[in-house]
């Protein structure tokens, strides 16, 4: 497994950027069909078979931890890296 940590800073504390971030979770849940699992509040476990990515949302930083196996790592990071830049640091303007 390849794994990657990606850091989104912000200012919006944990409840507001929990609640801007939740839906760009809900799409990437939908375009690589991975299953979701609230650990507690703020952090998401998002998984399938060759994926495992870990969301924890802080005060002021939002950390995403995702691993990938050989295949995917190859076939999608590139994909998934543009994604989640495009997706979430927009979201996390004040």
């Amino acid at each position: 497994m390849a794994t990657k940590e990606y850091r989104f800073l912000h200012e919006l504390g944990s409840s507001e950027a929990t609640a801007r971030v939740r839906p760009v979770l809900d799409e990437l849940l939908r375009t690589y069909q991975l299953t979701l699992d609230t650990t507690t509040a703020g952090k998401f476990r998002l998984h399938r078979t060759g994926v495992d990515a870990n969301v924890t949302v802080g005060d002021n930083e939002i950390l995403v931890t995702v691993d990938l196996n050989w295949f995917l790592e190859k076939a999608i990071r590139s994909k998934l890296d543009d994604q989640l830049h495009e997706k979430i640091r927009p979201i996390l303007k004040a």
